[in-house]
């Protein structure tokens, strides 16, 4: 558990107000969190935790073993399931969509610490990502085991923040938190999907960015043309590989960008600086493992680029700006 500075009668008051939701999940060969949202049984967690499953039973925190045979809402892009418990009446925690924790905030993570046993992970909100305009995520921290991916996460007032979600960067595992405002449009859903659509799910949200912050000193020495015509084709890339990759078709997209970074390499010799971020870049993709993987590695590397770009040419504006001659009244 990673300690911070917090009132413990604070940590109690959390813990005992999201303990009676939390609910164990057991699959065949494999098990996760959740934790339930509604009085009428609607259960929520991530979606790689119940993917491909064909058998479900959750354990509730009153000892209560359901069998899962229905699914309320999928959601591949964001990795939320919610299940759908045959049962009402139950304890759960109040959705709140408005919740918008900010960089080293500090969060709560109920989870199951054995033996019947809960435990409370204490950490700090590490970063803001927004992976694009549809999702937007928090980076903590505290690591969290794999088995417990579907965690609630609350601040120090109790209000539920969103879903913990073991997730893997780089190779690396990390921790992300999917906020609850997601989950609200998912519990508006009519019509209930039998246990065997989770064996077609795709979830994708765990995926972390890795988008590179460089130095304004990266441009140095490029002319204000050569840098907006760089910014020009990534955008454009951007625009052609983006909707290839949401219709399914990441190797086309993984190509687009590909072509494009070379192309780049290979025409703006007058930008060493921006040939080197882009052959990182390349360089990276030869680690990783697969055309979707490939997609988001130069993705994250053209808008490392664009968002440098951008601050270059603001800072280029207001130096002209100074330097501009001065009339003085004699």
């Amino acid at each position: 558990m990673l300690t911070v500075d917090t009132d413990i009668s604070t940590a109690r008051a959390v813990a005992a107000r999201a303990a009676p939701s939390l609910a164990i999940i057991e699959m065949p060969g494999r098990q996760g969190v959740g934790f339930v949202v509604s009085s009428h049984g609607q259960l929520v967690t991530n979606l790689h935790v119940v993917a491909g499953a064909e058998e479900i039973h959750v354990l509730l925190a009153d000892e209560q073993l359901l069998q899962v045979e229905q699914v309320l809402a999928l959601d591949e892009k964001r990795d939320l399931a919610v299940l759908q418990l045959p049962v009402s009446g139950l304890e759960s925690l109040r959705l709140d969509g408005h919740v918008h924790p900010g960089e080293g905030d500090t969060l709560f993570i109920l989870l199951p610490a054995g033996g019947g046993m809960l435990g409370l992970m204490e950490t700090r909100v590490q970063a803001v990502q927004v992976l694009d305009e549809s999702l937007t995520f928090l980076e903590l921290e505290a690591g969290l085991p794999e088995d417990a991916s579907g965690s609630p996460v609350m601040d120090a007032s109790g209000a539920l923040v969103g879903v913990a979600t073991c997730a893997f960067a780089d190779g690396r595992p990390i921790t992300i938190v999917i906020p609850s405002r997601y989950v609200v449009p998912l519990l508006e859903q009519q019509a209930t999907l039998p246990l065997s659509t989770l064996a077609l799910a795709r979830p994708v949200a765990s995926r972390q960015r890795q988008v590179p912050t460089h130095p304004l000193s990266l441009l140095e020495g490029c002319a204000t043309d050569s840098v907006e015509e760089i910014a020009l084709a990534i955008m454009q890339a951007i625009q052609l590989g983006a909707p290839a990759y949401n219709q399914g078709d990441p190797e086309s997209c993984y190509r687009l960008y590909e072509r494009t970074a070379e192309r780049l390499i290979q025409e703006r010799p007058d930008c060493p600086g921006a040939q080197a971020a882009l052959r990182e870049g390349l360089q990276r993709c030869t680690r990783l493992e697969g055309a979707d993987a490939c997609a988001w590695a130069l993705r994250d590397t053209f808008d490392g680029l664009l968002h440098l770009i951008d601050r270059w040419l603001q800072a280029q504006a207001a130096f002209a700006r100074l330097s501009a001659p001065r009339s003085y009244l004699q």
